[in-house]
């Protein structure tokens, strides 16, 4: 069967929906049923892959979408994530019996990688980064950078692709869902995600746009 890969964030992901949320707030160990990647492969007919990662930068999903092994059949629907997240990129792994900084985690591929972010209000190099290098300019001119880079290589490949995004870009390759009207008019998942009546209406939206145009 064909299938659907769907890259992004926790909102890809599923964070916090019924079937994904764990003690202290923590995304469940498998992608949500409920989250829009599930949804749209069953009104497409296909199967699906959630390669979404709770708290991902736009870097790290580019950086995972390059690194996908992609099958010829393949459909792919990106949700790019927030502007002010950032990492440090690694493809190294973790060596037996090495310890993490508290910074690193291992990423479902085996890769190690730092997450920084304002989710993380404990985290030093976060608060480091955001007083002393953040600017929104540059993570807007990185996004489209990103945005256009990953259409380039998957048309390389012959992959059929959608992007859109949680913030409004005004680039000709995005498709605008409306994420302001998801994110403040549908019920939230008491950590603040989107809830499952969100993502069945993002799911409808994105369907109507691969399906229409």
């Amino acid at each position: 069967m064909d299938r659907l890969v769907a890259f992004g964030c926790s909102y890809t992901y599923g964070h916090g929906l019924p079937d994904c949320i764990m003690a202290k707030g923590r995304a469940g160990k498998r992608p949500s049923k409920f989250a829009w990647p599930y949804l749209l492969a069953k009104k497409l007919d296909k199967e699906v892959y959630n390669a979404g990662i709770p708290g991902a930068s736009n870097k790290l999903i580019m950086d995972t979408i390059i690194n996908f092994p992609f099958k010829p059949t393949d459909t792919v629907v990106i949700l790019w994530s927030y502007l002010s997240r950032h990492c440090i990129l690694s493809h190294k792994k973790l060596e037996p019996g090495s310890k993490l900084d508290k910074e690193v985690r291992v990423l479902p591929n085996g890769n190690l990688h730092t997450f920084i972010g304002t989710y993380d209000p404990k985290s030093v190099m976060s608060a480091r980064y955001y007083r002393l290098l953040h600017n929104e300019e540059d993570q807007l001119i990185m996004a489209n950078h990103y945005i256009s880079y990953v259409r380039l290589y998957l048309e390389k490949h012959n992959i059929p692709n959608l992007q859109t995004t949680i913030k409004k870009l005004d680039h000709p390759l995005i498709y605008d869902i409306d994420w302001g009207d998801l994110a403040h008019n549908y019920p939230l998942t008491p950590d603040g995600h989107i809830g499952v009546e969100a993502q069945e209406e993002l799911t409808n939206r994105i369907y109507k746009r691969m399906t229409e145009g």
